[in-house]
């Protein structure tokens, strides 16, 4: 008998979980750590073509066209005090993410006007990003579900929702945001075991940092008690502390951002263009602005099932106005109810279901972009979703676990069986697949826009966008005459589809009278600029095409209160200045023409027409070595510095 009971203890102790057996000496490469070694490649693996890609929608904005961040490291001070968009011509903006322009203004103090290294460094953080999720997850259930933490972050490395964040080079923020959240929460948890302060300063630290990323990290204040009250509820002191403690990183942040914006004046800038969220619209109700927010919702859901088709923008008219009477609206309201009182009423029922905690996180991080409770930059993103499908990759993998793996009592297996593999390899290949060719789609601004508008023909910004690239960018880099007045053709029937979308789109009849006015068409470029003034009298660039024509005509009064106009209404714009002075030494007011190009030359050294100006005024007015000075700096300029 006494025999028997020593065998019994000893198999007993066999068949303990891994996670309490103490390590090998000579086990130095823990099987966890090489499922994280194998994601983190995957990860690098599935974007490494974005490698070779350009700059994209608003990647200029963050990198070469900002003029703060191209002054390279001696600009992180400025950064750090100055609201996100101020080195794009000194644009307003309430936002407030210093920390990816810090690292933009470092790279560029290293790699200058290179988009590779910024794609590159996209990717080593995403697969930083991935590799933090497997480990939390693992962590959070405490090595329990590794094999479900791995499927989950499999499903977050390949998801193609994903391509819009990690493609972008500008989407650093939400990356940055979600490194550093993570790594506060794994440090935190590690915080709820040992009591350890230094774990709990790093933890805050690191939240610091993700809030200073991006906005989304303050959504992660319902999240921590979530898991801190909830599944690792081990010590409610230190649950409490980690609370309260990020809630005061919260609000030294918020007093920060209200510090900075505040003395730019842009701490109240509330008001979003309709064009950028359709919900804006004046006059729509509020039955419809909320239908249409729920609809959105709905979409949400059917892009993390269904990834496709994917685009960069889903503004007026991709997605239309909806009511309650709409079945669709009426159905993602049911789902939507439907997960908050499951998930509720299964976290009441066992306090640390896995369930609940996925849905939870997915709702709560969703919450902030649903456009309910306050309107935000845009009506439906695909980057809104890179925080919100944690959870509906956690649920995908807790799903497997539960219906395929169907893991035994003390099973610590790492990785799936034969038939989770028979699941999870095809849904990999063909999300790998969907990422890469997406991947492809983002190499440059033509290739994104007229990729997207052949998807959503109806989309107003995407017809803009389309035919302001092909008029501003395609149609310079033509050589051939009869092929470049095809390009700028095509572009106005792009702009004049998006004005038929939407007819007070100023900005698209802006860039019809600009094209018109490269084919040399200047009547009908006047009309368009002078109707796209009337729709918004701030336009600079319709204000710069009209001085353009009157300056043209020889109508240099004209033309001068034109530029005056669009020095108003786009003060960082160097040329306005420069052209201003042109058709000032035009009617002879040569120190007005020296005054106003030298302003353009304060505004954007490199804006070679202010020296040529410049250089010319000073000819014509006896000044000959200021005008050989000019004359050398633009040749100079022209060499590049050589």
């Amino acid at each position: 008998m006494e025999k028997k009971n020593k065998k019994t203890i000893a198999k007993q102790v066999a068949q303990k979980p891994h996670a309490t057996q103490p390590a090998m000496p000579g086990k130095k490469f823990p099987a966890r750590l090489k499922l994280a070694l194998a994601l983190g490649i995957i990860s690098l693996f599935v974007y490494a073509n974005t490698l070779k890609n350009g700059y994209a929608v608003d990647d200029g904005s963050v990198t070469i066209e900002n003029k703060i961040v191209t002054k390279g490291i001696a600009a992180i001070p400025e950064i750090l005090a100055t609201p996100y968009r101020r080195g794009v011509n000194l644009a307003e903006n309430d936002l407030y993410r210093p920390l990816s322009l810090v690292m933009f203004a470092v790279e560029y103090q290293i790699f200058g006007a290179n988009p590779a290294p910024g794609h590159f460094f996209n990717i080593l953080v995403f697969g930083c990003c991935v590799v933090l999720l497997f480990l939390f997850l693992d962590a959070l259930f405490e090595r329990k579900k590794t094999a479900t933490a791995f499927i989950a972050a499999l499903l977050f490395a390949l998801h193609p929702i994903h391509t819009e964040v990690v493609a972008n080079i500008k989407s650093r923020d939400e990356l940055l945001c979600f490194l550093f959240v993570f790594s506060s929460l794994y440090v935190f948890l590690k915080y709820i075991q040992s009591g350890k302060q230094a774990q709990l300063l790093t933890g805050c630290l690191c939240f610091f940092l993700a809030i200073l990323s991006k906005e989304t990290a303050y959504t992660f204040i319902a999240v921590f008690p979530l898991i801190f009250f909830f599944y690792r509820n081990e010590n409610k002191k230190r649950s409490i502390s980690i609370t309260l403690c990020a809630v005061l990183v919260a609000i030294l942040c918020l007093i920060i951002r209200f510090s900075v914006l505040s003395y730019y004046h842009t701490d109240n800038l509330s008001s979003v263009p309709f064009l950028d969220n359709q919900l804006a619209r004046q006059g729509l109700s509020s039955e419809s602005r909320i239908a249409t927010a729920i609809l959105i919702l709905g979409y949400y859901i059917k892009l993390l099932f269904i990834p496709y088709p994917l685009m960069w923008d889903y503004s007026w008219n991709i997605i239309p106005f909806a009511h309650f009477s709409d079945p669709w609206v009426l159905i993602s309201l049911a789902v939507y109810i439907f997960l908050a009182v499951f998930s509720i009423k299964q976290l009441v029922k066992n306090k640390k279901d896995p369930f609940a905690f996925a849905i939870l996180f997915f709702l709560i991080t969703i919450a902030l972009f649903s456009n309910i409770p306050f309107l935000i930059g845009s009506a439906l993103g695909e980057r809104f979703l890179f925080f919100p499908s944690v959870g509906f990759c956690l649920a995908i993998a807790l799903a497997i676990e539960k219906w395929i793996l169907k893991p035994k009592e003390g099973d610590t297996s790492l990785l799936p069986n034969k038939a989770a593999w028979a699941i999870i390899i095809p849904v990999s290949v063909i999300y790998a697949f969907i990422t890469f060719n997406r991947n492809s789609q983002w190499a440059d601004n033509y290739t994104l826009y007229i990729s997207d508008v052949a998807k959503a023909p109806n989309g107003s910004k995407l017809n803009y966008f389309a035919g302001y690239e092909l008029a501003t960018t395609i149609a310079k880099e033509e050589k051939d005459p009869v092929k470049q007045r095809q390009v700028y053709e095509k572009a106005i029937s792009y702009l004049k589809k998006a004005l038929a979308i939407y007819p007070d789109y100023d900005k698209a009849e802006a860039n019809v009278g600009y094209a018109y006015f490269c084919m040399g068409m200047y009547d009908s470029s006047e009309i368009h600029s002078a109707r796209a003034m009337q729709q918004n009298p701030g336009n600079a660039f319709a204000v710069s095409n009209l001085a353009a024509v009157y300056n043209l005509r020889k109508d240099y009064p004209r033309a001068i209160e034109m530029y005056k106009k669009a020095i108003i209404a786009a003060p960082g714009n160097a040329a306005n200045y420069a052209y201003a002075g042109l058709s000032f030494g035009s009617i002879g007011k040569y120190d007005s023409a020296i005054v106003y190009s030298r302003k353009a030359i304060i505004v954007d050294p490199a804006f070679s027409a202010s020296y040529e100006i410049l250089a010319t005024t000073f000819r014509i007015t006896g000044n000959t070595d200021s005008s050989k000075k000019y004359e050398a700096i633009m040749q100079k300029n022209k060499t590049g510095g050589k």
